[in-house]
């Protein structure tokens, strides 16, 4: 069985658990990058909204980004993320982009 299979069958196997103890209902799922776990979600808890996590979001991003310049753009990005509505977050996305 190739890891990924068998990572996607400990998931499943996981949440049908949780179902299975009386889990109704997962309203939101924050998620690390793992590939498999945001459709293992779905599968079991349809109505799920599955979101990845903002740090591993981050990280993941700052991977294309000079090391130089990581720190800087890190701070960079804070005023999207904390941001206190969408409108917020769209004009401090928007100075990102800029600078």
């Amino acid at each position: 069985m190739v890891p990924g299979e068998r990572r996607r069958e400990l998931l499943d196997q996981i949440l049908y658990e949780l179902k299975h103890r009386a889990v109704r209902d997962i309203l939101i799922c924050c998620v690390d990058g793992l590939k498999c776990f945001p459709e293992a979600i779905e599968a079991i808890y349809p109505a799920t909204v599955v979101q990845t996590c903002v740090v591993h979001l981050i990280r993941h991003s700052l991977k294309y980004v000079p090391r130089r310049e990581r720190e800087q753009v890190a701070r960079d990005l804070k005023p999207i993320y904390t941001a206190v509505d969408a409108d917020a977050a769209q004009a401090a996305l928007e100075a990102f982009d800029d600078k």
